[in-house]
């Protein structure tokens, strides 16, 4: 029975140290795998650290924010430097902020009375470039310009000329005829990676 009881100590011994082995060596690769995943988190985070700036955007309406076009006469499509018969409205956008911008300026129509498609529109950038020029519908919005770049602390100006098209026919019926708007410039901010 003393035999049994030694022999069935020194099994227990071994068993222990096994199980104190694969003890330590669980505590080990865990150590190693908590460490790995440590630096794995901080090194991704440098890497996809969030970044807040922010980016402004003023505009200057050199002759007054409100468009209120009358006393138009048809015409041919005018030019930039045409005064007779023309509506023209000058403004400018700054970018204030420490970001570069694209913008979509539009006119929000508030009241168009004349004939649908009748009333005409020419976009031009301070250079004298031609940007844009279409009908303007009886109501909504008019996409002037689209994706327009405005790099951090640039200004661009523009300048938008409103006439009557002249269509050949009589167009006694538009005398007195009125056209009202406002200019809407939305800006996304760009993301550089």
């Amino acid at each position: 029975e003393n035999v049994k009881v030694v022999l069935y100590m020194e099994n227990s011994k071994k068993y222990n140290m096994l199980y104190l082995v694969v003890l330590i060596l669980a505590i080990i690769i865990m150590f190693i795998g908590m460490t790995v995943t440590y630096f794995a988190l901080v090194s991704k985070d440098k890497d996809d650290s969030t970044e807040i700036r922010t980016g402004t955007l003023s505009i200057n309406y050199v002759d007054g924010k409100t468009i209120n076009a009358h006393d138009l006469y048809p015409i041919n499509e005018p030019g930039l430097n045409d005064e007779l018969y023309v509506y023209k409205k000058n403004f400018s956008i700054t970018s204030d902020g420490t970001l570069d911008q694209n913008m979509d300026i539009y006119i929000d129509i508030t009241n168009n009375e004349f004939v649908q498609n009748h009333l005409m529109y020419a976009l031009y950038e301070q250079n004298g470039k031609k940007i844009a020029s279409d009908a303007i519908p009886k109501e909504g919005k008019v996409l002037l310009a689209s994706n327009v770049f405005l790099k951090s602390g640039e200004t661009k100006s523009y300048t938008v000329i409103l006439w009557l098209k002249e269509t050949g026919e009589n167009q006694n019926i538009q005398q007195d005829c009125h056209f009202t708007g406002k200019f809407d410039i939305i800006a996304q901010q760009i993301k550089y990676n």
